[in-house]
């Protein structure tokens, strides 16, 4: 194997694959990223056994091949490398990498081991990256973090091809954030994506405005986007009707401002994180929402405007989960409606049905 790549577009490549490279334990295959030189082409892949991801990159091969290299050991030295021009050629059992003045000579693992990147297959699924990639990051952190709950570390992709929308939805306990959005989809899609995949993809796509395909499979799921393939593969069980759990009805209604919200919340949390608790409480009135935090090193307080229909309300939530929504809600205005104080608050637009956030609040004394 010989070949002369860029190192800057090798290092990009690099930095794609090796969210997929197992990094666990030392010296299995896995934690290898696998490289195929041929036909003027250089195939970077890495696969931890749930995911994995494939990129290319231009080079010039004078001898085709193949090798696998420990990815972090790989990443480090090619980026220590001066810009330009790198050259690799195969020594024995090892890869020799030359650039300028600076060389070095990386252990390789036997290529011939490394898993077969899967092949294609699944309903085709047709959307913006900057809408997918927007979905992603407003849905992702209400998935939940553990190893007793796996069906909720991912998010919940759900198609209506009647309605021609996709649904994106995590809940993980506490809080339900679902994003919806218009596609083209000709079959029912229902397949739940680790969280932690598509956190990484949401970085991959980037957020230009044009289309990348999602392929859907009974095992699988593949996203396509420009020269790069990422497979995973969907968690196991059924998720959820999460559409029970929506509160159907309201006894109170409160239009307000989602910026001012958040700065409040940033206010008091400072002293309501000091317990661990993150404990606020809130009390709406008819014309304000008023908030209140309090620890060891003092109170926090702060008022806000509001449009407000039906009855006075105190509640407490956990400041956090509630801050997490409104730093990435867009709208400058929503509606938070809720039941009684110990049923969950829900968050939408004023108009349309582009997201619905749900947060249960923290049961204390009136």
């Amino acid at each position: 194997m010989k070949f002369i790549c860029n190192k800057e577009e090798l290092t990009k490549a690099i930095n794609i694959v090796i969210r997929a490279a197992y990094g666990k334990y030392q010296k299995s295959i896995l934690e290898c990223i696998h490289i195929v030189a041929k036909d003027g082409l250089l195939s970077l892949d890495a696969f931890d056994g749930t995911t994995a991801m494939k990129t290319e990159v231009y080079a010039d091969v004078a001898e085709a091949g193949q090798t696998a290299i420990p990815a972090r050991i790989f990443y480090d030295i090619v980026s220590k490398f001066p810009s330009g021009e790198l050259a690799f050629e195969r020594d024995g059992n090892t890869i020799l990498v030359k650039g300028e003045n600076s060389k070095a000579s990386l252990q390789e693992m036997d290529a011939e081991q490394f898993p077969v990147f899967p092949e294609l297959e699944g309903e085709e699924l047709s959307i913006n990256r900057k809408v997918l990639g927007s979905m992603i990051d407003k849905t992702a952190f209400s998935a939940y973090v553990g190893e007793d709950k796996p069906i909720f570390t991912g998010l919940l992709f759900e198609t209506d091809p009647e309605a021609g929308k996709l649904n994106v939805v995590g809940i993980d306990g506490i809080r339900l954030a679902r994003q919806s959005a218009k596609v083209s989809c000709k079959q029912k899609i229902r397949s739940v994506i680790p969280a932690k995949t598509l956190k990484d993809v949401a970085r991959i796509i980037g957020d230009e405005d044009s289309e990348i395909k999602l392929y859907f499979g009974q095992s699988s799921c593949f996203i396509l986007c420009d020269n790069t393939v990422i497979y995973t593969r969907p968690i196991d069980g059924e998720f959820m009707n999460y559409e029970s759990i929506i509160p159907k009805e309201y006894k109170t209604r409160v239009r307000v401002e989602g910026k001012l919200i958040a700065r409040s919340l940033d206010l008091v949390l400072v002293l309501a994180k000091e317990d661990g608790s993150n404990l606020i409480r809130m009390e709406v009135g008819n014309q304000s929402m008023k908030f209140g935090a309090a620890s060891e090193y003092g109170v926090a307080q702060d008022e806000l405007p509001i449009f407000m229909e039906g009855e006075v309300l105190k509640i407490a939530f956990n400041a956090k989960y509630l801050l997490d929504v409104f730093r990435v809600v867009e709208e400058k205005e929503v509606f938070m409606e809720f039941d009684s104080r110990l049923k969950p608050c829900v968050i939408r637009p004023i108009e349309g049905d582009s997201f619905l956030y749900l947060v249960v609040p923290v049961n204390v004394a009136s």
